[in-house]
């Protein structure tokens, strides 16, 4: 399997000895969806260069499509080019964290079938996978967002299936973001304590919710691909 086109070189591949879907069960899960199917309407006008995600369950659907191709360019990419003090234990979460990435995007293709959005071109520019500071503050950065994206998505789903699967995925991706953010406050400040600040939990401590205007305009940073949006649902 080969990652999505990126610009320039930092084009890289899947390693295949640590991409393993049925692992992570997550296809167990979307048996069940998939076979419910998807009577969503996909189909718009739109100017050559931009793609249509779509409206309702399916707008959604590729909206998170979208999120986790991005977290699989990332963490393959992250993978490939280590940072520079990289710890052993670091390495191995990375490479867990890839197989995730890669497992939720898979999954989420399958649920959209004929209505998903073609695939991204990447633009990873705004890391530098060398330094840790950077790669570790792009990764909680980028699960900030996919929390959000899953839990203001989940409001508006209407189809409850999709709203289990939601909430299974986001469960992932906030532990995702603990873990960059005390990982990252370790080596800044010699302490953990950062995992539920405000930047990520609500004062009433909720986890964000955002609505999907907002996602697609944080991920369009890491990404080349232009989208209509137009008609994704809002809160």
């Amino acid at each position: 399997m080969k990652i999505l086109n990126t610009p320039g070189d930092i084009q890289v591949a899947e390693t295949a000895n640590g991409f393993d879907v049925s692992r992570r069960r997550f296809f167990q899960l979307a048996g069940g969806i998939t076979g419910a199917g998807l009577v969503l309407s996909a189909c718009r006008r739109t100017p050559p260069s931009t793609t249509y995600v779509g409206t309702g369950d399916a707008g959604l659907l590729n909206m998170m499509y979208i999120v986790e191709q991005v977290q699989a360019g990332f963490y393959t990419q992250a993978v490939a080019t280590p940072y520079y003090g990289l710890t052993t234990s670091e390495s191995l979460c990375f490479v867990d964290l890839r197989d995730q990435a890669i497992a939720h995007r898979e999954y989420l293709l399958a649920l959209l079938g004929t209505n998903a959005a073609k695939p991204i071109v990447l633009n990873l520019s705004l890391s530098i996978f060398a330094d840790r500071t950077s790669t570790l503050a792009n990764a909680y950065g980028l699960a900030d967002l996919a929390v959000g994206g899953y839990n203001g998505a989940a409001r508006l789903l209407s189809d409850t299936d999709f709203i289990h699967a939601f909430s299974k995925i986001v469960t992932v991706q906030a532990r995702r973001s603990a873990y960059m953010r005390d990982t990252l406050n370790f080596y800044a400040h010699g302490n953990y304590d950062t995992f539920a600040d405000s930047s990520a939990v609500y004062s009433n401590g909720l986890d964000l919710a955002t609505e999907p205007a907002s996602v697609m305009a944080g991920i369009e940073q890491y990404i080349q691909t232009k989208f209509d949006i137009s008609k994704l649902p809002s809160f």
